[in-house]
C-alpha cells in the first residue's frame, strides 16, 4: 500500500512538473507571438 502510495504522489509531483514546464513554453512562445505582432502592426 505505501509502494502504492509513493507511486501516487510520484506521478502527481511528475504530472505538475511538466504542465508547469509545458505552460511556460506556451506562455512565452504566445507572448512573443503576440509582441512580435504588436511591434509589426505598430
Amino acid at each position: 500500500m505505501m509502494e502504492l502510495l509513493l507511486l501516487g504522489c510520484t506521478g502527481v509531483v511528475v504530472f505538475l512538473h511538466g504542465a508547469n514546464f509545458f505552460f511556460h513554453i506556451l506562455s512565452h512562445h504566445f507572448a512573443s507571438r503576440s509582441l512580435s505582432f504588436l511591434g509589426f502592426a505598430g
